[in-house]
Order: structure tokens, then C-alpha cells, then sequence
């Protein structure tokens, strides 16, 4: 070797052998400072950690349904933004949560092959504290795959027994009793869809020929009477949005011109009530009307809280509203305007004393002050980019 490349190699070397000392000194330097810092070094991590919830869950929780993907128990009323837990969920599941028992309901669908085979339809019994399953009850293969909204899955007879909407696309409605967990038949809705517990056993659908037809039931799930109201809904220009919010004895629709749908029911009487409208003349001036996916919600008392988009036009009644305006139902007037700060598909209210008002909008879950409009906190849903279904647990 040459003593040219002989001394070069040498520097190399030394250098090498100088940066390893200057790294090294660097580390124990930071260790050092490290050890300073942190005299007392985080515990070990125990590995599975299995957690416990609460056999009632506050009611500042919320579950948020991503339709096709899964189902989160979200803190939303403290700033920490828990994800407290999850729950599986493939095509349209649909959750039931039960207030009489310490049960969860996921009805949902799969296939031997993923996209593609034997398909499976059943509904799934999770354990309130532990969100493990309990049981589960196999469906008839008819479960309707739209996407997880309103009236595709509800409770009657005081919760004992599951209503789950079907099609096929010939429509019909699976009764189960949840307690024995078995199916208990199948009940025809020739030209109607989905289901509403407007009666103390039965359930409410919505036709295609504008009317409301009521389904009552034995204790063996099996129908005891029909009645069909008058046409009411007009699906040609005014029709209700599927989405309601109940408020006492009566459920209350939207329609997507501005009108509000109110439906009482006494017993099993179920009595369309008179529309009333949303808007005064400048707000019809200026096309305000009801939108988004999940567009209204009630507090449990007098309000309605109905989510709004100005310039409305025809087919634009899914897209993001701006403003979620507030009425008292007993009056039929507005009391409040809130504007958003960011446009929102979805929205609901929690069933605390001081209501929390919850709103997706893209990748967030906005947290507002239901009584001053404030944005309290924001909770990231990163990658998540479509509609979601909000289901604020139940009350104590």
C-alpha cells in the first residue's frame, strides 16, 4: 500500500474513531440529563391492558358508528378525548343501546370471503363493561345494506324485542326477542321502509305512497293489526328526510323544503299532526333549508335542533350545513341561530343535564355549548372522510 492511501485510511480512521467518542460523550450525556429530568422511570406497561367501563356509562359518552369499519365509545365531554372503547362493525351495522339491561346490540353483515360468498346476518350481544360478546342471534339473510342510519335497527316492547329492517329489495321487517335471543318472525311492508318504535309493541314505517303505516304486535311478535294513515308525506316535492327526533310522545321530521312533520303517538294511536315550517319569508328568500346526513336532534325537553345550509338548491340536501338552528316545538318558533365553525354532516345532543351538541364535519367531531353556540373542543377522526351516525348514550 502506498503511503499516500496508508495515511489517508489513517484520518479516515481517526475521524471515524473521533465522532464515535463525540456520540458516545453526546448519549451519556443526554442519559444524564435524562436521569435528571426523570428521576423515577415510567413504570413497565402491562401488555395486554384490558380496561373496565363503568356498568353506566356517563352521559357525556357517545358512540360514533363509521358505518363500514367500526364503532367508537368516545369521551366527549372532557378535553382528554378518550377513545374508551370499540366495537367491530362491517356492512350498515347498527347499534341498540340498552338502558334496562347491561347489554349492547350490533346488527351487522359479513361474507365467508369478505366481499364476496356465504353472507351472514346477526346481530351480536356485547357486554356493556367489558365490550366483549355474550351471544349472538343469527338473521335471515334479508338485512337491508343501505348504511347505517335511522330505522334500519330499533327496540319495542319495553326493549325485549329488536325490529330489523330488511330488503331485498322487497322490504319486510325481522322481529327478534332479544332476551331469549332467537328470531321470532317476519312481518311483509309491501312498499314501505324502515322502522320506528312509535307504539308501546310495533313499529311505525314510512311508504312510498306518502303514508304511515303501524304495525302492532303480540307477545309472540306475531302482527295484531294494521292501520295506514292518510298521505301526508309529499315525496314528489316536499318529502320528510328519514332521519327524526323525539321529544315526548311526539316524533318530528324535517322535510327538505323547511317544514317540520310532527307524528304523536298516545297508546297505540299513532296521529299525523299539522306541518308547521322552519323559515320565515327572508329565510325562504335566501333558501335556508334543512341538510346534511343526520340533520336534527332533540334535547329531551321543548328544542329541536335542526342543521342548515343557505343557497340551498335541488339535490343539495346531503351536503354540509353551516348553522344549527334551535326551536322550541311547543311554540313553533326560533330561538337560537348557531354558526358552525366548520361546515357539518351529522349532528346530536348528549343526554347530560347541560346538553352537549355534537357535530362531524370531514375528520372532526366538534364539541359545542348547546345554549351559547361555543366550540368547547374538537376531536380528531383522522382518514375518516365520509358520514357518520352519532348515538349519544342513553340518559340515567
Amino acid at each position: 500500500m502506498s503511503s499516500v492511501k496508508f495515511r489517508t485510511l489513517a484520518i479516515g480512521l481517526t475521524s471515524l474513531l473521533a465522532g464515535a467518542v463525540a456520540v458516545a460523550g453526546s448519549a451519556t450525556a443526554a442519559a444524564a440529563d435524562a436521569e435528571t429530568a426523570y428521576p423515577t422511570p415510567l413504570a413497565a406497561e402491562t401488555i395486554p391492558n384490558v380496561r373496565t367501563l363503568p356498568a353506566i356509562y356517563p352521559n357525556t359518552w357517545a358512540f360514533l358508528n363509521f358505518s363500514s369499519d367500526r364503532i367508537e365509545l368516545r369521551n366527549v365531554g372532557g378535553d382528554a378525548r378518550e377513545i374508551e372503547g370499540q366495537l367491530q362493525a362491517r356492512d350498515s351495522a347498527m347499534l341498540l343501546i340498552a338502558s334496562t339491561r347491561p347489554e349492547l346490540y350490533v346488527a351487522d353483515t359479513v361474507w365467508s370471503r369478505f366481499t364476496r360468498g356465504v353472507r351472514t346476518d346477526y346481530i351480536t350481544v356485547y357486554d356493556t363493561k367489558t365490550l366483549t360478546p355474550i351471544g349472538e342471534i343469527v338473521l335471515p339473510t334479508k338485512r337491508g345494506l343501505i348504511t347505517a342510519m335511522e330505522g334500519m335497527f330499533a327496540f319495542t316492547d319495553h326493549e325485549r324485542m329488536a325490529l330489523v329492517f330488511n330488503f331485498t329489495p322487497a322490504s319486510s321487517v325481522t322481529v327478534v326477542d332479544l332476551v331469549k335471543r332467537k328470531v321470532l318472525g317476519e312481518v311483509e311492508i309491501p312498499g314501505c321502509s324502515l322502522v320506528y318504535p312509535t307504539v308501546a309493541r310495533g313499529f311505525s314505517t314510512l311508504c312510498a305512497s306518502g303514508t304511515l303505516l303501524t304495525v302492532l304486535l303480540g307477545e309472540d311478535g306475531k302482527v295484531t293489526a294494521r292501520s295506514e294513515s292518510k298521505a301526508f308525506n309529499v315525496i314528489d316535492t316536499d318529502p320528510l328526510f328519514t332521519w327524526s327526533a323525539q321529544l315526548g310522545p311526539v316524533r318530528y321530521f324535517p322535510t327538505m323544503l323547511g317544514h317540520v312533520q310532527p307524528i304523536e303517538t298516545e297508546g297505540d294511536a299513532v296521529t299525523v299532526l299539522p306541518q308547521w315550517s322552519l323559515l320565515s319569508a327572508d329565510d325562504a328568500a335566501a333558501h335556508w333549508r334543512p341538510s346534511g346526513w343526520q340533520p336534527i336532534a332533540g334535547d329531551g325537553a321543548d328544542s329541536l335542533f335542526v342543521l342548515m345550509q343557505s343557497d340551498a338548491r335541488e339535490g343539495s340536501y346531503k351536503d354540509p350545513g353551516s348553522e344549527v338552528w334551535v326551536f322550541d316545538a311547543k311554540t313553533k318558533t326560533r330561538t337560537k341561530r348557531l354558526r358552525l365553525a366548520r361546515p357539518g354532516s351529522s349532528i346530536a345532543l348528549t343526554h347530560s343535564a347541560e346538553p352537549l351538541l355534537l357535530v362531524q364535519g370531514g375528520e372532526r367531531l366538534d364539541v359545542y355549548d348547546s345554549q351559547t353556540g361555543s366550540l368547547l373542543r374538537s376531536l380528531n377522526m383522522t382518514g375518516f372522510r365520509t358520514r357518520m351516525t352519532i348515538q349519544p348514550v342513553p340518559g340515567e
